[in-house]
């Protein structure tokens, strides 16, 4: 469990820091990151099962 911990908030801070980088002119919004950084997992895994499911 420690090490999944360790990936999810690796990925939190990853996309948070390559979210600093973005422009505000490119009309992303705080939210948009925020569902981004914490939201990956959920959506990393969806698509996981749907490519485990279609082999």
């Amino acid at each position: 469990m420690r090490e999944v911990l360790t990936v999810y908030l690796c990925g939190v801070i990853l996309l948070l820091a390559v979210s600093s980088t973005i422009d505000a002119e490119e009309d992303v919004g705080f939210d948009h990151i925020m569902i981004a950084a914490f939201g990956w997992p959920i959506f990393t895994s969806i698509m996981a099962f749907k490519v485990w499911s279609n082999r």
